[in-house]
């Protein structure tokens, strides 16, 4: 199994959505679909919080586009949506912060907010850890996925790219329930990739932009970590293989990535780099313009962080406690609690 992937200098174009087509260009002879065909194009760009650098960049989106309406795409056939990690926050309000809502009206896009769609339950076939998933309807019926994820550093998950992005095609506060079924980094990997193998299983019509022009790094990523200038742009429809060539290029082993080694243990794509036909920007020139990507956990932190997690767990753990004067007996705080620890008895 092979795939194509191409990386591009954005230095090398007038803008950046201008080099988003250019990176689509250069391997749109790959694509085993037509966008023409296409009625229900779905957007996925990560709009995590109301911060702009946690975000993809709206100029990547209008890229993307950008080529659609080259390729003569009805813009009544295409959305945008996400479910933002922001507690209280919906895709319009991180949207509208950041200056993609302008964009989307400015095209006549649908923006949609994942929370508030119809939900979907699926089952997903083979899952270690995450048996089924709720959706938005939305993404249950798109016929096309164009996935636009920006590179950064995670406390838990090491880093999120092109498969980590697809947590958010979640339903609002069941992200952090499904959290609790990986309570170490390498468990919560295996959580990640059931939810992608959700997607490699129903949506075989996928595209990626990847975000590398500005990534966060450090060990306050995905939400507030440090900005460092990469300049570059990938592009293909093999999403481990791209992630695989962004750690390459950020000289880090997939090895200590536990969402990235489980789903080259799956089969979920293409993890040999060897197997990964570059165009563009050569590998070598990509890595020599890198600086190192500053992530955190190596095997070691993460044992650390797994023992002493348990540890101050036992000294500090916390229970709900119920405020007798303050209670309505409405019973929402038993519905939206991730670890289900509250349980509402009527009378």
């Amino acid at each position: 199994m092979s795939t194509k992937i191409s990386i591009i200098n954005v230095n090398e174009y007038e803008s950046i959505p201008k080099a988003v087509v250019g990176a689509i260009k250069l391997i749109e002879d790959s694509f085993s679909f037509d966008f023409l065909n296409s009625k229900r194009i779905l957007l996925k760009p990560n709009l995590l919080t109301s911060k702009k650098e946690a975000c993809t960049q709206p100029r990547f989106i209008e890229g993307v586009i950008t080529y659609l309406k080259e390729k003569g795409v009805s813009m009544e056939n295409v959305s945008v949506g996400d479910s933002p990690g922001q507690q209280g926050k919906t895709a319009s309000d991180v949207a509208e912060k950041i200056g993609l809502l302008e964009i989307c009206e400015e095209h006549g896009i649908k923006l949609v907010d994942f929370e508030s769609d119809v939900p979907v339950i699926e089952n997903i076939e083979g899952a270690l850890r995450l048996k089924e998933i709720r959706v938005a309807k939305v993404v249950k019926e798109c016929d096309t996925l164009i996935n636009l994820p920006r590179l950064k550093s995670h406390i838990e998950a090491t880093m999120t790219g092109a498969m980590k992005n697809y947590w958010g095609i979640i339903q609002g506060g069941l992200k952090a329930k499904y959290h609790l079924l990986g309570k170490t980094a390498e468990q919560f990997g295996e959580v990640l990739i059931d939810n992608f193998s959700w997607i490699v299983k129903n949506k075989p019509n996928r595209l990626i932009v990847y975000d590398l022009q500005e990534i966060m790094e450090g060990r306050f990523g995905p939400g507030g970590g440090s900005m460092n200038k990469w300049d570059l742009i990938l592009a293909g429809t093999d999403e481990l293989a791209l992630d695989v060539v962004a750690l390459e290029i950020g000289k880090v082993k997939t090895k200590n990535v536990p969402h990235i080694k489980n789903a080259i243990e799956r089969n979920l794509g293409v993890g040999n780099i060897e197997n990964i036909e570059i165009v563009g920007m050569s590998l070598e020139e990509a890595k020599k313009q890198t600086p190192k990507f500053n992530v955190p956990g190596s095997t070691m932190t993460r044992f650390i962080s797994y023992m002493t997690g348990h540890l101050a767990y036992k000294i500090i753990k916390k229970m709900p406690n119920l405020i007798k004067k303050k209670c309505a007996q409405c019973g929402q705080c038993a519905e939206i609690c991730p670890a289900e620890a509250i349980e509402f008895i009527e009378g």
